[in-house]
C-alpha cells in the first residue's frame, strides 16, 4: 500500500485537486481532471491517482477501474517543471503494476511520455480514431525508461526502442497493429460498456489473485528501480535543463 488504512478509511470524504472520481455499484472511474495543463501529471495528482489503486485493492466491490480524461489531451506526461525540482517516493508505474484489479483506458484526446505509461499498464486500451501518441523525452533530454519497461510487456522490442529514440508520434491506428491499443472505434460508451459485462461474469478472486501474481512474476521491481536511478542522473545532466528551458519558452533546444 502507498498509505495508511487510516487514510484509505477516509477515501470517501477526501477532496480530489486533479481527479474526478466516481464510484459505481462494480468498477471505479478516474478522470484526469487537469485540462488547463493538458492533464501534466504533477506529485499531488500522482498521489491522489496511488490512493486510488490502495482503495480500489482493498475493495472487493471494485471489480475494475476505468480510467479516461477531461480535456483535449488525455495525459501530456509528467509535469515537467514539477519533476525538475522535487522527488516523489511514489513511482508512476507502481501505480498501475500493483493495481489488482482489471485496467481500462478509454483515450478520447492524444497522449504524451509518461501518459503513455497508462496506457502500457492497462488490461485493455480503447480509442477513438483521431487519437496520437508520442513519446517526446528526448526531445527534452531524458529518456522514457520506465515507459519503455511498461511498453516491452505488450510491443515488439525494436518497435519500443525505436520509438523512444525517435520520439515520433502514432496514430492510434498504429498502436493498435503493435499491441498498445486493444480496439478502435467513436463508440466508445459501447465498447467500455461490453467490457466491464465481461469482467463482471468472471470470477473476482480469481481474476485478483491473476494479476497479483503476473506483478509479482513478470514485473520486476529491481529493474524498475535501476531504471528510476538512471532518470534521476539525467535529471542532472545540462541536456535536461536545455530541454527544461526550451520547453518553457517554446523554442528548438540547443544541445551541445
Amino acid at each position: 500500500m502507498f498509505f495508511s488504512k487510516e487514510k484509505i478509511e477516509k477515501f470517501d470524504t477526501i477532496k480530489f485537486n486533479f481527479l474526478r472520481v466516481k464510484k459505481f455499484d462494480n468498477h471505479l472511474e478516474i478522470t484526469l481532471n487537469r485540462p488547463e495543463k493538458k492533464n501534466a501529471l504533477s506529485f499531488e495528482m500522482i498521489n491522489e491517482l496511488a490512493l486510488c489503486t490502495d482503495y480500489a485493492n482493498l475493495h472487493d466491490s471494485v471489480r475494475a477501474v476505468v480510467y479516461k480524461s477531461n480535456g483535449e489531451i488525455f495525459c501530456s506526461g509528467l509535469d515537467l517543471i514539477d519533476f525538475k525540482d522535487k522527488e516523489n517516493s511514489i513511482q508512476l508505474a507502481d501505480i498501475f503494476n500493483k493495481l489488482h484489479k482489471p485496467k481500462l483506458v478509454i483515450l478520447e484526446g492524444d497522449v504524451y511520455a509518461g501518459g503513455i505509461l497508462i496506457v502500457a499498464c492497462a488490461n485493455y486500451v480503447i480509442s477513438k480514431n483521431k487519437v496520437k501518441l508520442s513519446l517526446p523525452e528526448v526531445k527534452r533530454g531524458l529518456y522514457p525508461f520506465q515507459v519503455m519497461n511498461s511498453l516491452l510487456r505488450s510491443m515488439p522490442k525494436k518497435s519500443v526502442l525505436d520509438w523512444c529514440i525517435r520520439g515520433k508520434e502514432m496514430t492510434a491506428e498504429d498502436c493498435k497493429k503493435l499491441n498498445l491499443i486493444n480496439e478502435i472505434d467513436d463508440d466508445l460508451i459501447k465498447l467500455s460498456n461490453k467490457w466491464l459485462d465481461d469482467i463482471i461474469m468472471m470470477s473476482p478472486n480469481a481474476i485478483k489473485n491473476g494479476l497479483r501474481v503476473f506483478e509479482e512474476s513478470y514485473i520486476d521491481d529491481d529493474k524498475i528501480k535501476i531504471l528510476n536511478k538512471e532518470l534521476k542522473e539525467l535529471k542532472k545532466s545540462n541536456d535536461f535543463l536545455e530541454g527544461v528551458n526550451a520547453f518553457k519558452e517554446k523554442r528548438k533546444p540547443r544541445w551541445k
